[in-house]
């Protein structure tokens, strides 16, 4: 048997709404430890009431992110070409890409890493950073971006990768063990170990730390796997050939890319409003960690099915796959409702939650205000472009990507902030949600067409004596 007996029911026999949730929740409850061990850090810090301080973890965590991208370029890429394989029934294919994609990406964070060692100076003030918070932002960056680099995008990865194969629960688990140390971790380092004043240092040393634990945890899972149909860390399994590489690049580019460009964004923000102080800094740093919540929660919702996507558009199974579709939207533009009428009644509160420097709540709470109306925005952009990545449309996956972050929203801070001041670097991010959603949405039509007409194709050949090649 070349799939196993669960994973084969998941992907092809449960019922739509539990098959989701089997493979959503687990990846949504480490979104929503991730999104918990990421306040860990601000709300420590903020303890100390360090504006500076603050501001220098909101100024890293765009580097620090952009680890994500890489995990993402050969996650996302890699899980969508192996549950897609899966579905066509090519389990040694699914093997090789296996390898390409875990290898490629500890090849490649392990550079970032290096560059970010001999860059880390200039790089400070580039994204925003001053007197006041540069020995922060220094010692963070070293720990989390230079010795945490390969456990950190290895974490990430491995999560994605396992998944694929419908170990969600597996995934969900080593993500959530790192998160979970993580917050552990922090005070003790933060308030014991280290001397008062190098509570960043503290906070990055235990992320650091919590990530080799989490990608520690995989290593060993999948080396326990030996023999697995899929699941390879052997040098020789890694393969250039049968498309390999262009398959896993072509769809986790974009991505990668929607990662970057939305650190991007952040460092173009951060930049912006730097001028009025580390107290704006600060208050946009948590607005946008308040609002991880939401983007969070529908992401890990979105990544969840993926792999059920991707399998049943292998297998052609064109009916389960729309199912699959509806069902997961109206799930996440429910949650994106949700949180923007929370978040627009308990603005102040969720502020005041990490700093409660008066100034800096301020600026947060009315930072929260505007880009809370992104979230519903957000969650139909992420339902659009996973059903993209899962199905392997590249070209409407990067249209999206570059489009919601990077070309509208980066120019329309500039202009608003022209305009408005501060505040109007804010306005960009729900305009730019909303114009993503349009042509998502005309994208997604002429997607839907061509899936209609295949779908025709099929049930003709039926009709006229033939039958669908099933996969698996």
């Amino acid at each position: 048997m070349t799939f196993m007996n669960k994973e084969q029911y998941i992907f092809r026999e449960a019922p739509v709404p539990k098959a989701v949730m089997t493979l959503a929740v687990p990846t949504l409850i480490s979104q929503l430890i991730n999104i918990v061990y990421n306040y860990a850090d601000t709300w420590y810090v903020g303890r100390t009431g360090n504006a500076a301080m603050v501001a220098a973890l909101s100024l890293c965590m765009p580097v620090f992110v952009i680890l994500a991208a890489i995990a993402n370029l050969f996650g996302v890429g890699g899980a969508s070409a192996i549950s897609r394989s899966l579905g066509r029934g090519e389990t040694g294919k699914a093997r090789h890409i296996f390898a390409f994609s875990f290898w490629g990406g500890v090849a490649v964070s392990f550079l970032y890493g290096v560059i970010i060692f001999f860059l880390r100076t200039p790089l400070i003030y580039l994204i925003g950073g001053d007197e006041k918070s540069f020995a922060h932002a220094y010692g963070y960056l070293l720990w989390t971006c230079v010795i945490g680099a390969v456990p950190t995008c290895g974490s990430i990865l491995c999560g994605h990768l396992v998944r694929a194969k419908g170990e969600a629960a597996r995934a969900g688990f080593g993500m959530s063990l790192g998160c979970v140390l993580n917050m552990a971790l922090d005070p003790l380092f933060m308030f014991v170990i280290l001397p008062r004043g190098n509570e960043a240092l503290g906070a990055a040393m235990a992320t650091c730390l919590s990530n080799i634990v989490s990608m520690a945890y995989f290593v060993i899972f999948l080396l326990s796997k030996k023999g697995d149909d899929v699941f390879s860390l052997r040098f020789a399994d890694i393969s250039f050939g049968d498309g390999i590489p262009g398959e896993v690049f072509m769809i986790g580019m974009p991505a990668a890319l929607a990662t970057t460009l939305a650190m991007l964004s952040n460092i173009v923000a951060n930049a912006l409003i730097s001028s009025a102080g580390s107290e704006a800094v600060a208050g946009m740093g948590v607005a946008k960690k308040t609002n991880m919540i939401a983007f969070n929660t529908c992401m890990g919702i979105t990544q969840g099915v993926l792999p059920l996507i991707g399998y049943t558009y292998g297998a052609k199974n064109y009916t389960r796959m729309k199912d699959t579709i509806k069902f997961t939207s109206a799930v996440t533009l429910s949650v994106g409702v949700v949180c923007t009428v929370l978040f627009r009644i308990f603005s102040a509160p969720a502020v005041r939650f990490f700093i409660d420097d008066a100034d800096s709540v301020e600026y947060g709470r009315r930072f929260l205000n505007v880009i809370a109306f992104a979230a519903p925005l957000a969650a139909m952009t992420y339902m659009a472009g996973t059903v993209f990545q899962a199905t392997g449309n590249r070209f409407y996956s990067f249209v999206l990507s570059i489009i919601r972050k990077g070309l509208l929203d980066i120019p329309l801070m500039f202009l608003f902030s022209h305009i408005f001041g501060i505040y109007g670097v804010t306005y960009a991010t729900p305009l730019a949600e909303l114009v993503s959603v349009g042509i998502a949405v005309v994208m997604f039509v002429k997607f839907a067409r061509r899936i209609g007409a295949e779908e025709r194709a099929a049930s003709g050949l039926t009709e006229g004596g033939g039958a669908p090649q099933e996969a698996g």
